[in-house]
């Protein structure tokens, strides 16, 4: 086999993240930046924030949810549904009992051109509004209050992989603004932080190449399979929705996130087990770790193919799986930032591996081209 032969551009974006970090830290920990769109007195009366968007988008706000409850101090960082938001959100349900000026709606889009986006920021409806995009001069800007530009360098961003992990920088970067304007975090672990996820991204893409060779080999075993299931609880639900849709818009086939105690009560009974792919995100760190390994061994129980993506130790889980080793985060809260790559890496191969372009067939990710 020649590895060659099946490079894609989830591979090509993955290898750019040691760069595209160091570019990101520096947009997005930006204090002037921030005080242009917050000054201090605006941000210091943000008491509520809600951040959402579609697809890809609305999976990096969902991850980075713990992170930024945890670097801004505020408690009520919410990320629903985008139709959850625009259609059934009363105005009370904005705001939960604060005031339109302490609450703060963001849109989440790197094109900042669907429908949808207009729609998040015409729902903020007298709150304040926030549009996180690579696009400045997309139309939907002039219903945002206040516009952020990730200034994502230019290059291949299908399918999304460059702009997920650029989405979630610029949200820690927001909150590490909002908690030091409000007292909560430091000028010094703001610099802890920066310093922490550089080092996180380094370390991780150290073993880039192996975890990379892994998924191919496992691409080419599970090549005849078209179902997915990925397991994972908490923050890595997040990562979990996001290799869905990589499964689903690289190679077009059925993928499904759950999380552990579902996968127990629903999906273990799927019937033809052999033919579904299981993949088990979790840290070693999450409160449902063990859940995870009780889960994980069941699904080797029923001959399902299953692969186990962790930072924990190999002999915490059965023998007939694939274990995938992380780098460990520096803290929980950070994996998101990282743990999404297996999966992707896994979904980009599968796709190659049984000749199929991304996107229904409509993108050469070998030429990096759109067919008519």
């Amino acid at each position: 086999m020649n590895k060659a032969d099946y490079q894609n551009t989830v591979v090509s974006q993955i290898r750019e993240l040691n760069e595209l970090v160091e570019i990101e830290i520096g947009h997005c920990f930006d204090p002037l930046r921030w005080n242009e769109i917050f000054p201090v007195e605006k941000a210091t009366g943000i008491k509520r924030v809600i951040a959402t968007g579609c697809g890809d988008s609305y999976a990096a706000a969902g991850a980075m949810a713990e992170a930024f409850r945890k670097i801004s101090g505020l408690k009520t960082y919410h990320h629903p549904d985008p139709m959850e938001l625009i259609r059934y959100y009363t105005d009370f349900d904005l705001t939960k009992g604060y005031s339109k000026e302490e609450t703060l709606v963001i849109a989440i889009s790197a094109s900042g051109g669907k429908d949808m986006i207009r729609e998040i920021l015409e729902r903020a409806n007298g709150c304040h509004s926030l549009l996180v995009t690579n696009n400045p001069e997309t139309a939907n800007a002039e219903y945002a209050e206040s516009v952020f530009d990730v200034r994502m360098p230019s290059g291949c961003d299908v399918p999304g992989l460059r702009s997920y992990f650029s989405s979630m920088i610029a949200l820690l970067g927001l909150a590490s603004y909002l908690g030091k304007a409000n007292g909560h975090f430091s000028e010094a672990e703001e610099q802890d932080l920066i310093s922490e996820i550089r080092d996180y991204v380094h370390r991780f893409m150290k073993d880039f190449e192996k975890i990379d060779e892994l998924m191919l080999n496992e691409a080419v075993r599970m090549k005849d399979l078209n179902k997915f299931e990925i397991v994972a609880d908490w923050s890595d639900t997040w990562s979990a929705l996001f290799v869905e849709q990589k499964f689903i818009e690289c190679s077009g086939i059925q993928a499904t996130h759950i999380n552990s105690e579902e996968w127990v009560h629903i999906s273990m009974m799927y019937k033809d087990p052999e033919k579904i792919g299981d993949m088990y995100l979790i840290t070693k760190d999450s409160n449902s770790y063990g859940r995870i390994v009780d889960s994980s061994w069941g699904s080797v129980q029923l001959k399902r193919p299953t692969i186990i993506v962790t930072d924990g130790a190999r002999e915490d889980f059965e023998e007939d799986l694939t274990f995938v080793s992380l780098t460990k985060a520096p803290r929980t809260y950070l994996a998101p930032l990282m743990n999404f790559i297996p999966g992707s890496l896994l979904a980009g191969y599968h796709a190659a591996i049984n000749g199929r372009l991304f996107f229904q067939n409509r993108y050469d990710y070998r030429t990096n081209e759109w067919k008519d």
